[in-house]
């Protein structure tokens, strides 16, 4: 009987530690959402505040054509995904040499 007991025992006692460990993975995994929405909100915010003053640069210069400023925005978006694909693309890990290196 005391040697069941002492199985149950051990037994609980692996069931806490995996469930712990569990708890564990799942705060760290809920703390790396929230930094990954947290920098959304930040380069949102970045990018409304850009907005709203090129918006207002167009509203005091009224020779702009609005047209022609969406085009501009559009370009702009598209060279600035660009340039974080490239950032992104462009790691510089170990072994990455240009294909041209000896």
């Amino acid at each position: 009987m005391l040697v069941m007991e002492e199985k149950v025992l051990r037994d609980l006692e692996k069931f806490e530690k995996r469930a712990a460990d569990r708890d564990h993975d799942k705060k760290k995994a809920v703390a790396e959402v929230q930094s990954l929405l947290d920098k959304a909100i930040a380069e949102s915010k970045k990018k409304d505040n850009e907005n709203a003053y090129l918006q207002k640069e167009v509203d005091d210069h009224l020779e702009i054509d609005p047209d022609e400023f969406d085009r501009y925005l559009r370009k702009r978006r598209a060279a600035d995904l660009a340039t974080q694909k490239v950032k992104v693309s462009n790691h510089g890990g170990v072994g990455s040499q240009p294909a041209w290196f000896p």
